[in-house]
């Protein structure tokens, strides 16, 4: 009898709605209990942070910190389940020769600064702390570019590739960042440019894991336009002749034939260069010509040769 009215409230579907009320029931006891006070002890990692690049903190000197804190039952989950690191400033600690001090009664607010408004932080134990660390040295080394840059046709840079930092700080016992004399970067490609360069590249971290580096990364720049090529004849000086001694020289002026960009041509002449032949050179040599040489060029112009390369000469 009793079988059969169960069997037939489980028919009717009423269980539905009955099982329906039972979980909301759960659900709102569940959120109430949720939405309350509570006050939990959580053990929390520490991670170090502005440490001084030539400080090393030993591994096994970071401890961990009880931190009891009051906050609703949501928060106090989230806490439990993903616990938070907290940052130790050692750039605020005092130290002495072996350690640095971190206390609760100076960083108190520090480790509050890091959790939620709505948390309340009751105790932090222990009260003071001590880091254990090792004296790195520092050196200063020039960054090397392995680059391989080819340009669009008729393109090319002014001046020269920078980079930015164009040295960085390795960091490390002395015995081995001694060995260390430049750091050079990944490699990097570029094809068809035609345009300012700007780019983020990768230096090569040093094999051994005791050495670090200032910087990850430097940024290559270059300005990059559009050049052409040029000539103007210039008048041949010699130099280093008797004063018993005069010379006529066939030709008397040489085609220099430089390469610029197209915003610095026009600002090239001939007195902007000058061609000497070394007289005493060619007495030296016992040639019956005179090499002429471009002894000077201006910085505008990239790459310049000369369109003659001996003068005849007749002693006179």
């Amino acid at each position: 009898m009793i079988r059969r009215k169960i069997d037939k409230f489980m028919k009717s579907g009423r269980i539905n709605i009955f099982l329906l009320f039972v979980l909301l029931a759960l659900l709102f006891s569940l959120l109430t209990k949720l939405s309350r006070d509570y006050t939990q002890t959580l053990s929390m990692d520490l991670r170090p942070v502005n440490v001084p690049e030539d400080k090393v903190i030993v591994k096994d000197s970071l401890q961990k910190i009880n931190v009891t804190l009051s906050t609703y039952g949501f928060k106090l989950i989230r806490y439990a389940v993903a616990k938070p690191i907290i940052d130790i400033d050692f750039s605020a600690l005092d130290n002495d020769e072996t350690y640095y001090y971190w206390t609760q009664q100076r960083e108190f607010s520090k480790v509050v600064d890091q959790f939620d408004p709505n948390v309340r932080i009751e105790t932090i134990n222990p009260d003071t702390l001590k880091f254990r660390y090792d004296t790195n040295a520092v050196q200063k080394v020039p960054v090397i570019l392995d680059a391989n840059i080819k340009f669009s046709s008729g393109f090319d840079i002014i001046d020269s590739i920078q980079l930015e930092p164009d040295s960085i700080r390795v960091i490390g016992p002395s015995i081995l960042i001694d060995t260390v004399s430049t750091i050079k970067t990944r490699p990097l490609t570029l094809e068809d440019i035609n345009s300012d360069i700007t780019e983020l590249v990768d230096l090569i971290p040093p094999d051994n894991v005791q050495i670090s580096l200032s910087d990850q990364q430097v940024t290559v720049k270059a300005k990059v336009e559009k050049f052409t090529e040029g000539s103007v004849q210039v008048p041949v000086i010699v130099k280093n002749v008797p004063e018993d001694t005069r010379i006529n020289i066939y030709p008397k002026t040489v085609e220099v034939i430089y390469y610029a960009s197209l915003n610095e041509f026009k600002d090239i002449v001939p007195n902007s260069f000058i061609v000497e032949c070394d007289y005493g050179q060619t007495l030296e040599s016992d040639i019956n010509f005179l090499v002429p040489k471009l002894s000077k060029k201006p910085d505008k112009v990239k790459q310049a040769r000369l369109g003659t390369k001996r003068i005849e000469f007749i002693l006179q």
